[in-house]
């Protein structure tokens, strides 16, 4: 999700294509479409400035045509599409860009219609505490950061220790991207819905439409669901830990 998105929007999924594989693709449109608005859009020279406004590109097209097309309009990682190809037999879902902003999500939805999702980063790979992080929109960088490792300390943790942090997808553009690249951690943007379809206590932050921010990212981006530290203030900033 785009910043400027509020936190019930959908993922926006362009599902690209040449027009003569539209029709071998349906079944892939009907699963995206019950997870996110999918529109398909059919492959011409000219598309990649048009596609770099949706939050991930699934595209049925050799890698070599994505990259080459795309490559040109790539901005950063915290605003460029995920980007996911599929191969010509419709067997392996090979994410290229985004894997932690919704890129790994889609390829692993597709494994549900018999493509195998082929995922390269790290994180997937490797143990770790996962921070859940919620924040008032007018806290800094490093009001963020102090708050972890006071969070971290209280399970008597170290920074070296994390894996992951998570948040609200509502955030995307907020000071917790630059805290990610300080503390040079992944960073993971759940979606409200994800976060309100998980069985969590409700807090203040169903004013916002979300049942429990923290606890919720927290758990979404762990290795086993363990809370190790349920969500604890520090001013305007709660954190939750999990593993």
């Amino acid at each position: 999700m785009k910043k400027g998105h509020t936190s019930t929007d959908r993922m926006k999924i362009a599902l690209l294509c040449f027009e003569k594989d539209r029709d071998r693709l349906e079944e892939i449109y009907d699963l995206l479409k019950s997870y996110a608005e999918v529109e398909f859009v059919l492959y011409s020279g000219g598309v990649w400035s048009r596609l770099m406004v949706y939050d991930c590109i699934v595209a049925y097209l050799a890698a070599g045509i994505v990259v080459r097309g795309i490559c040109g309009h790539l901005r950063s990682k915290w605003a460029d599409p995920a980007v996911v190809v599929l191969d010509k037999p419709l067997k392996h879902a090979v994410v290229l860009l985004g894997g932690h902003h919704g890129g790994n999500d889609v390829a692993k939805l597709l494994e549900s219609v018999g493509l195998k999702a082929v995922i390269s980063t790290a994180m997937e790979y490797s143990n770790g505490l996962s921070l859940g992080v919620g924040f008032r929109k007018d806290v800094k960088a490093d009001e963020i950061i102090d708050a972890i490792n006071r969070a971290l300390a209280e399970i008597g943790a170290e920074m070296g220790d994390v894996r992951v942090i998570a948040t609200l997808d509502a955030k995307r553009g907020s000071a917790i991207v630059e805290v990610a690249d300080r503390l040079k951690k992944p960073l993971v943007f759940v979606r409200a819905e994800e976060l309100n379809s998980m069985d969590l206590r409700e807090t203040k932050a169903v004013k916002i439409g979300v049942k429990n921010v923290a606890e919720g990212c927290a758990i979404y981006a762990s290795n086993t669901g363990e809370l190790l530290l349920p969500k604890t203030v520090y001013g305007g900033v709660t954190v939750a830990i999990a593993r």
